[in-house]
């Protein structure tokens, strides 16, 4: 059995950069931990490639796009409908993520969408139709403290 090729301190230095910002300059990351731009971006094709970095993204505010609502639903569904529920889940437009998970529910879904007329639409029009699903649950995100004001 081979060995873990763990990141070392400078490796975890840039990602928490990239995670706080994707756009972060070679130059301000190299500033940071003690290299050359250029060793930073040797180190960065090595983190994606070994996995470690997946993607680069963006952190969307849905609630300025328009998505006031912002509901986290609880899918159970029957046993052996698990993998292609999961898939019909992935390409429904209102979620914007899916969790695959164990326990009493099967998955845990970040649903997104503009009014209470769409939510009721999407979830008894789509997510209780789906052939395998047995129950559905939401729980509404409230939004954040310091951007209410916004």
């Amino acid at each position: 059995m081979g060995t873990v090729d763990r990141p070392d301190e400078n490796d975890v230095k840039i990602i928490g950069m990239l995670r706080e910002n994707a756009r972060s300059s070679l130059r301000d990351i190299a500033k940071i931990v003690n290299m050359s731009p250029s060793s930073v971006r040797n180190r960065i094709e090595k983190l994606v490639e070994r996995g470690l970095v997946k993607r680069f993204t963006v952190d969307v505010d849905y609630r300025k796009m328009g998505y006031d609502i912002q509901v986290i639903v609880l899918i159970t569904c029957r046993p052996g409908a698990s993998e292609e529920i999961y898939h019909a889940l992935q390409s429904l437009s209102e979620i914007t993520k899916v969790y695959w998970t164990s326990g009493p529910t099967n998955f845990v879904c970040i649903v997104r969408v503009q009014d209470m007329t769409e939510l009721s639409k999407f979830m008894t029009g789509q997510l209780e139709k789906l052939i395998g699903v047995e129950r559905v649950e939401s729980m509404f995100l409230m939004p954040e403290p310091d951007k209410e004001n916004d």
